[in-house]
């Protein structure tokens, strides 16, 4: 089978878009979401890296394989952030403002198993805070 020009195109600017991540669908709280998925150790080392820019519903939502005390840092990364640390049963714990390009690292104050990475400001925006759930399984 022999693949087009444009067909290798597509993949290849899909590809460099997503960042290589899967996406699902995730609600916070009630705020419907389609978040990339970076639930492998180079997954979550790669992150939202040389990114410039990043839509305004979207995200990045970090599975770690147990709960873990963990911390997160924006090097080679463009994009202001707000990240959500939550508990192994989705509820967030601890918002966080990351700037862009910041070696320092944000650390989790208890055990994580979730982290959710969004645009700075939309968990404020959005009324998402402490205790708020982020919901894996929306349709259930």
């Amino acid at each position: 089978m022999q693949i087009t020009r444009r067909q290798l195109r597509k993949l290849i600017t899909e590809s460099l878009n997503e960042g290589g991540c899967e996406k699902i669908d995730i609600n916070v709280d009630n705020i419907p979401l389609n978040v990339e998925m970076a639930n492998t150790e180079p997954l979550r080392q790669k992150g939202l890296m040389n990114r410039t820019h990043l839509g305004q519903d979207d995200g990045m939502l970090f599975i770690h394989d147990t709960p873990d005390m963990c911390g997160y840092y924006m090097k080679n990364t463009r994009v202001p952030l707000d990240i959500a640390f939550a508990d192994e049963e989705g509820y967030v714990f601890q918002i966080d403002k990351m700037n862009p390009n910041d070696l320092n690292s944000v650390m989790s104050i208890q055990p994580a198993l979730y982290v959710l990475e969004m645009n700075q400001g939309w968990f404020g925006d959005n009324g998402i805070d402490i205790g708020s759930y982020i919901n894996l399984n929306p349709g259930k």
